[in-house]
């Protein structure tokens, strides 16, 4: 029998042994880990009891039985942790590490059984029975723990019929048959060696080592390991959303089914690489993926697909293990977000529109007040337009007079004047010179437009459109050497939308009759202006101006009407 039961004990070796190896290729799990843990618990405790049955001495064979303990206190939590791990259910860390306490405890107090009576009441070494062995009594906490593996036992059978209950899987419901026989295994032959119905052979060796054959059974032939992984990653590579997973070092270590097609897409139609993708996710940017089409008209249409990129730190108990990457397909969103900005800045535009015209109104009327009506504000605008056009060619200028600026400042200069609804009108019609008094108040219109386009324009208008507006207003009336007013600016100061504006301004009056004037002719204009270069006017500016001086005469309209001399 001595012989059976030590062969017994070096299949079980060897069996563990073997099983472990299998279950470490397997994926990492938690589940894999406590399986591990089992199963290297079993294995000191085999080996340790193995030399306890060849022990010939009592020195041996207490070392023998602290080696098996190495892994005795440890097979029923482990165990235990890894049925709960099954059934889904997790304990509180706090269980967990006073579970861990109480089997570090019994090694401990294993360990030290020689020096106190508190986990073996008494130790004695006889040479009677089936093989020499250590006669051990019980003390008070070897009871208490037993009291524990009993609890144990029982949390597992509540657990595995729970599962079993809530599930209809066929596969399921033999998994958790397989795993209640260990369990049942375990309590029955440790049931019997209690009793003493096994005599000094410990017969839990025996329910260990048919547990490999049982998980064994669960592994192969129940697909434990494979039912798991394969749900995960059948979850995983063909979830909707695409995934790319990477290590601390930015490796891609992963990617799922629909973000190899996504990353494909990108590659095929726009030469993206995941760097780039990557790149877009770190500055919070979408991915959007445009095919070519001849018959889209804006760069909105031609959008195939778009993905909103969210960046992830894969992260465990403080331990950085790299980064996630996950992109979801937003494409519907993001055009319906597109077509609403699009239709709101249609609406907005129309808005702004309205408003020009009704501002542009009403700087018509202030303009008719003193009987020129709006044709100064229409000549003024068609000078400004046509000039900025001409600039725009200049080598100087090209890269500072932009469409965008050329439209904004020509379509701004009507407003210029709009300061002068703040001077009376007996001074706006006065036939003869102004008087100082008459002349400062008249001077005050430019301050008054900028604070008029302020509360006008100002948050509603596009910044560099009000901005623009504004400096005309207020600045058109500054002169090259700081001699103008309001603000006495000098030389390139004074912003260029208000130079080119002084030019139309001044141009315009005296090209035109006034109350105080009669017009002057070409010849005469060209040399007035010619007078005041450098000191009323920009010189680089003047020198374009008076080189295109027929092209800009003949933007000032109604010359019959108006009583212009040619």
């Amino acid at each position: 029998m001595y012989g059976f039961l030590l062969i017994l004990q070096y299949i079980g070796v060897v069996s563990i042994m073997l099983e472990a190896f299998y279950v470490t290729r397997q994926r990492i799990s938690r589940l894999q880990l406590l399986l591990m843990m089992v199963l290297f618990s079993s294995l000191f405790n085999l080996v340790g009891y193995t030399f306890e049955m060849k022990a010939t001495n009592y020195e041996s064979a207490l070392f023998s039985v602290k080696m098996a303990y190495l892994g005795k206190p440890f097979i029923v939590y482990t165990l235990y942790l890894f049925v709960l791990e099954y059934c889904g259910i997790r304990l509180a860390k706090w269980r967990r590490n006073l579970y861990f306490g109480v089997a570090m405890l019994i090694m401990i107090l294993v360990f030290t059984s020689d020096l106190h009576p508190l986990y073996y009441s008494s130790i004695t070494f006889v040479n009677e029975g089936l093989y020499p062995h250590l006669n051990l009594g019980h003390g008070i906490l070897y009871n208490l723990y037993m009291a524990f593996v009993v609890y144990y036992f029982i949390s597992m059978f509540f657990a595995c019929v729970k599962k079993y209950k809530v599930s209809d899987s066929a596969l399921i419901h033999k998994q958790i048959i397989c795993i209640l026989l260990v369990v049942f295994l375990s309590l029955f032959t440790l049931g019997a060696f209690l009793l003493g119905l096994t005599k000094e052979y410990d017969a839990t060796n025996i329910a260990y080592i048919f547990a490999v054959f049982f998980f064994e059974r669960l592994m192969r032939k129940y697909g434990l390991f494979d039912t798991l992984t394969l749900a995960k990653d059948e979850a995983v590579d063909h979830m909707a959303n695409g995934l790319l997973v990477m290590d601390v070092y930015d490796n891609i270590i992963y990617t799922n089914e629909e973000a190899r097609n996504i990353l494909q897409e990108y590659e095929k139609y726009h030469h993206g690489s995941v760097e780039d993708v990557m790149l877009l996710a770190k500055e919070g940017k979408p991915l959007c993926i445009q095919h070519d089409s001849n018959n889209a008209e804006s760069e909105e249409q031609k959008i195939h697909r778009v993905y909103s990129l969210a960046l992830k730190n894969v992260d465990h108990e403080e331990t950085h293990y790299g980064q996630m990457l996950i992109l979801s397909d937003i494409t519907v969103q993001y055009c319906y977000a597109q077509e609403l900005k699009s239709e709101v800045e249609k609406k907005t535009k129309e808005v702004v529109l309205m408003q020009r015209d009704i501002v542009g109104s009403f700087a018509t009327m202030i303009e008719a007040r003193d009987g020129i009506t709006g044709q100064h504000i229409k000549n003024t605008s068609n000078l400004v337009k046509i000039f900025v056009n001409i600039l725009k060619k200049e080598p100087a200028y090209c890269d500072i007079i932009t469409d965008d600026y050329g439209e904004m400042i020509s379509d701004a200069a009507h407003l210029h004047d709009i300061g002068k609804i703040a001077v009376p009108d007996y001074i706006l019609q006065k036939n003869g010179r102004l008087t100082e008094e008459e002349y400062q108040i008249m001077k005050g219109h430019p301050v008054e437009g900028a604070k008029i386009l302020n509360n006008a324009l100002n948050g509603l208008e596009s910044e560099n459109y009000y901005q623009i507006a504004h400096d005309m207003a207020l600045y058109h009336h500054e002169k090259y050497d700081g001699t103008g007013y309001p603000a006495g600016l000098k030389g390139h100061g004074i912003p260029l939308c208000a130079r080119i504006m002084a030019f139309a301004d001044v141009y315009d009056a005296l090209r035109s009759r006034r109350h105080y004037k009669e017009p002057f002719s070409l010849e005469k204009t060209i040399e007035i202006i010619k007078e005041n270069i450098g000191t009323q006017f920009d010189p680089e500016l003047a020198k374009v101006f008076l080189s295109h001086i027929d092209e800009l005469d003949a933007a000032i309209d109604g010359k019959n009407q108006m009583g212009i001399l040619t």
